[in-house]
């Protein structure tokens, strides 16, 4: 009969040195060998989007007037509007006020969704109905006023953000939902 006789190994200096260091960045992580063998799980759900002041309603004191303000677009912050309206123009239009006398508000990204790119803000000696905001990647151009689409390569007007009056301030509360 065979027997193997079992040897006991002594672990060299080079070993020893790479399981100790190996143990430092571990700790020095604020993690042990457990959780770093264990994939963290993305949050579960949709990602929560943050709300953002944008300004007083009294900043917009006409028809043209606007403020701009970062918010995020698929992820990254863009430079968003919010714009005082002359009248509504679709469902994404927040009316403010008593009948006779409502403002009528919009907001929208400034991210062309053609490729990404920022579109070229609104000049305020120039905001009127036929002001028109270009993308300078590709020459999209959308209406200055509601972010709608006036000419292509890009197929859909820019995004549109839900706002909130709560008070005399305005919030920008989420991405509106598509029409």
């Amino acid at each position: 009969m065979y027997c193997r006789t079992s040897e006991r190994r002594t672990p060299n200096r080079r070993s020893v040195l790479k399981l100790i260091g190996g143990a430092a960045l571990l700790a020095a992580a604020g993690r042990t060998a457990a959780q770093a063998a264990t994939p963290t799980m993305p949050p579960v759900g949709p990602p929560v989007i943050p709300e953002v002041e944008i300004g007083p309603l009294s900043a917009l004191d006409a028809p043209g007037r606007y403020l701009t303000f970062m918010y995020p677009n698929q992820g990254q912050p863009y430079k968003s509007v919010l714009t005082r309206l002359g009248k509504p123009t679709d469902g994404h239009t927040l009316s403010v006020g008593q009948k006779g006398s409502e403002v009528y508000l919009r907001a929208y990204s400034l991210r062309c969704p053609h490729a990404g790119c920022t579109v070229d803000e609104p000049n305020p000696r120039l905001m009127a109905p036929d002001t028109v905001l270009i993308c300078p990647c590709h020459g999209s151009e959308y209406d200055g006023v509601n972010g709608a689409l006036e000419f292509g390569p890009a197929t859909v007007g820019l995004t549109a953000l839900q706002v909130e009056l709560r008070g005399e301030r305005v919030y920008c509360t989420g991405i509106a939902p598509a029409l």
